[in-house]
This record gives structure tokens, C-alpha cells and sequence, in this order.
């Protein structure tokens, strides 16, 4: 199978995997292995090409073959996962604490917008174009007020969140690296093995 970027583009495929491929393989090029490795490492969605660019007994067997690499990774990513969540949980709980004042002065400023803001729209149905603009720029500015007000306010918190979360995902990140290898050579392999079925 020859893949090229106008062949890709033909299918449909978005401007930035057009990008990358073109990048990568500027002529376009025969299906190997590890072109397929390659495409895999740099973000390349064989997924997409598999149901874009594979006839459809080539997809069945992509799909099989993706099937048990999809399984072997969530058996392998969960205890990791499982870890992740409970190493952040309390994190997680303090943020959710933290914010929870900011949470309800944003939703009351909105809210309090939202009320003026409707008020002004129904008065002005006749004259609309000429009352919206000034009512828009009253609820805009509102309304970036208490998104301000909100950030402000949660930004402590998130900053804690993220500091304490950190090494969970790291951990976790660090776990699953295996697993996320094992998966996208699995990705590369089925993708280069149903090419061939074309």
C-alpha cells in the first residue's frame, strides 16, 4: 500500500496529520514497519488510517489485532490508574474545599449578570440591535469580573492541586511507560500487518 498526502487529503484527513505525515515522508512512501513505528512516535493516527485507507477485511483484522493490544494495556495500565486516583483523592478533595467560595461568588456575580442582562433583553426586544450592544458589554464585563474574581481565588488551590498531584503522575506516568510502548508497537505492527491485506 503507497500512502501519500494527497491521498490523505482526499480522505479527509486534518491539516496537522497532513503536516506531520508530509514531514516525515514529503514523497509519500510504501507501508513498512517502521514507517509505521515512526508514524506512531510522532503522533501519527493509525487508528484514523486504519478506517480511512484500509479495505474493510484489512480494518477487520486491524481491529481484532488492536482489540487484544487495547485489552493487554488496560490490564496493565489499571493498578497504575487505580494508584494515581488514590494518591490524588485528597488533593483533589482539598481543591474541590478550597474553591468551593469562589465557586459560589462566580456563580452569584453570573448569576446576578444573568438576571440583568435578561432584564435588559426584554425590554429591548422592539429596539434589539440598540439595546443588546450596551447590555452585551454590561454582562461581558460582569461576567470577566467574576471570572477574575473566580481565578484569583482558585489559583492557591490549583497550584497545590497540581503540586501535590505531580508525583501521582509521575508515578503513574512512569508505570504505564511499558505498557504505552508495548501498545503503540502493537498499533504500528497491526496497522503494517492489515496494510498488507489490501
Amino acid at each position: 500500500m503507497r500512502i501519500t498526502s494527497k491521498l490523505l487529503v482526499a480522505k479527509g484527513a486534518c491539516k496537522s496529520q497532513v503536516g506531520v505525515f508530509e514531514h516525515l515522508w514529503p514523497k509519500g512512501g510504501e507501508v513498512k514497519l517502521e514507517d509505521c513505528v515512526r508514524a506512531v512516535e510522532a503522533g501519527l493516527d493509525l487508528d484514523w488510517a486504519a478506517e480511512h485507507l484500509l479495505t474493510a477485511p484489512a480494518r477487520k483484522t486491524y481491529d481484532e489485532a488492536m482489540a487484544a493490544a487495547r485489552k493487554t494495556y488496560d490490564e496493565a495500565t489499571t493498578p497504575a490508574w487505580k494508584t494515581r486516583n488514590e494518591a490524588t483523592a485528597p488533593a483533589g478533595k482539598t481543591y474541590d474545599e478550597a474553591t468551593i467560595p469562589a465557586r459560589k461568588t462566580r456563580n452569584e456575580a453570573m448569576a446576578t449578570a444573568g438576571k440583568t442582562y435578561d432584564e435588559a433583553m426584554a425590554a429591548a426586544r422592539k429596539t434589539y440591535d440598540e439595546a443588546t450592544a450596551p447590555a452585551g458589554k454590561t454582562y461581558n464585563e460582569a461576567m470577566a469580573a467574576a471570572r477574575k474574581t473566580y481565578d484569583e481565588a482558585t489559583a492557591p488551590a490549583g497550584k497545590t492541586y497540581n503540586e501535590a498531584t505531580a508525583p501521582a503522575w509521575k508515578t503513574y506516568d512512569e508505570a504505564t511507560a511499558p505498557a504505552r510502548k508495548t501498545y503503540d508497537e502493537a498499533t504500528a505492527t497491526a496497522f503494517f500487518e492489515a496494510s498488507g491485506l489490501d
